[in-house]
């Protein structure tokens, strides 16, 4: 009954790295639509958030879930730790840039005509 439990969990992680391709897609394809005068701003890689929320899950549970040997999962779980500490990395970054172009924003530097 365990087994069913942690395919749940896998198959939750495989959907937020699903969810995460289609979000970046669709923002890839939201900047390509924008006028050409608005400032282009750089990534701020919140699209990949869930693909590694995701990949960390993905790389903890399935080893568990396939009953691979006690230095797989070892691995396995070293891996996981690894994704999640740059998972965080990646949120703080996001969390900054995104601070900072509200604050450009609301000091009025963020529109095109206080760049000509």
């Amino acid at each position: 009954m365990e087994e069913a439990g942690q395919w749940s969990v896998v198959w939750e992680g495989a959907t937020a790295i699903a969810l995460s391709f289609i979000l970046s897609l669709g923002t890839r394809w939201w900047r390509q639509r924008r006028p050409s005068t608005m400032v282009r701003q750089r990534r701020s890689h919140l699209e990949w958030l869930p693909f590694m929320f995701g990949a960390v899950v993905v790389v903890a549970a399935l080893p568990r879930t396939l009953g691979a040997s006690a230095s797989t999962v070892s691995l396995a779980d070293t891996l996981a730790h690894v994704l999640a500490l740059t998972t965080v990395f990646m949120a703080l970054r996001a969390a900054v840039i995104l601070l900072a172009r509200c604050i450009r924003l609301l000091l009025g530097r963020g529109t095109a005509d206080s760049h000509g």
